[in-house]
């Protein structure tokens, strides 16, 4: 096992991943943790927003063509 700490964008994916797997809304979670998005930093949210949006194209894709065909469609 690699001692290496992943990138912080690794980690954004990770985390990313981790959310749509467990069906988790951003919102709901945040609101869990006592934090309202209208205070949020709009640029961290709309990062977030986007990374989330990739993971969910790609499994859509993913599921539509399979593993090692659903980046060429």
């Amino acid at each position: 096992m690699s001692d290496a700490k992943p990138t912080e964008s690794q980690l954004r994916l990770l985390l990313a991943q981790f959310l749509f797997a467990h069906d988790v809304d951003i919102e709901t979670l945040y609101s869990a943790m006592g934090t309202d998005l209208s205070n949020a930093d709009s640029e961290a949210v709309s990062h977030m927003a986007g990374i989330i949006d990739g993971v969910t194209l790609a499994t859509s894709k993913i599921r539509a063509h399979g593993l090692d065909n659903w980046a060429k469609n």
